[in-house]
């Protein structure tokens, strides 16, 4: 299949690998050139789009999509009509409906298709995607969706807007579940336990996934290369507190938190949450 992929940080890097090995004829654009191995090079996404079947939008935020998908050498620019557009962006629901509006209006179909899961489940494909609109586009789009979740899953959930609104509750609880294993450690800090039988015990209870996922990272202090940055999920977790009027009290005290490790370094992995520092007064 002739996919192009737009947005090459981390993740998007690793999905643009993925489908590369896979057989599929790869056609990648980001902001400041980066290469994948058997990909041609884009000057800009409108170029990325054209002759593309599927284009795949990885980036940051919705500003960010936006500006991708329909700014002026954005991808509506260049694509044909019924391209399909496969946006793996975390996004507020109403923004992920603009965009699809946006795309629609350009002749494209758009299907919104954030993913749970990191860097190393792309590369075991181990993720878990959740996709949002047309049926037969979910169906379409699924040889290239099968490369990062073949060994993980893929859920169509709804409309477009349904898939967005499900990631927001799986990442408002990673948000929860990071705030309660940074003040776990600093508690077992200043008890003035040995670290590593704090994560001994905190891995065989309810935060064991996460903590033994970053148990490594813990234990030597690494949070560079990061597999979710703080940035992205103090962003995440703005979305979702954004998103209803209902009060969620655990998540905004967990969203105050991860943003000031956000401002420190937002490029760190979201295991530096379990780094001891005294937080800004």
């Amino acid at each position: 299949m002739k996919v192009a992929v737009c947005g090459l940080g981390r993740m998007g890097t690793a999905l643009a690998e993925a489908l590369a090995v896979d057989g599929h004829d790869l056609t990648v654009w980001n902001r400041n050139p980066r290469k994948v191995a058997d990909a041609r090079i884009a000057a800009t996404p409108s170029d990325a789009a054209r002759g593309a079947e599927a284009v795949v939008l990885v980036v940051f935020d919705g500003p960010a999509a936006e500006s991708v998908l329909l700014g002026e050498t954005g991808v509506t620019a260049g694509a044909a009509p019924g391209t399909l557009i496969i946006n793996a962006t975390t996004l507020a629901p109403d923004e992920s409906r603009r965009l699809a509006q946006g795309a629609n209006a350009a002749g494209l179909r758009y299907l919104e298709a954030p993913v749970i899961g990191s860097v190393p489940a792309v590369r075991k494909g181990a993720l878990h995607v959740l996709t949002g609109g047309a049926d037969q586009d979910a169906r379409d789009a699924e040889s290239v969706l099968r490369v990062w979740s073949h060994a993980g899953g893929r859920r169509h959930v709804g409309p477009v807007g349904s898939a967005s609104s499900l990631k927001l509750v799986a990442n408002l609880a990673l948000g929860t579940a990071v705030g309660a294993l940074h003040d776990a450690i600093r508690l077992g800090s200043g008890l003035g336990l040995d670290r590593e039988d704090v994560l001994d015990i905190l891995q065989e209870g309810v935060l064991g996934p996460l903590a033994a996922g970053k148990r490594a990272r813990l234990t030597q202090g690494t949070y560079g290369g990061a597999d979710f940055t703080v940035a992205a999920l103090a962003k995440d977790l703005a979305l979702a507190i954004a998103a209803v009027d209902e009060p969620l009290t655990t998540a905004d005290a967990a969203a105050r938190l991860v943003a000031r490790a956000a401002e420190l370094d937002g490029s760190l992995d979201i295991a530096v949450m379990g780094r001891s520092w005294e937080p800004k007064r």
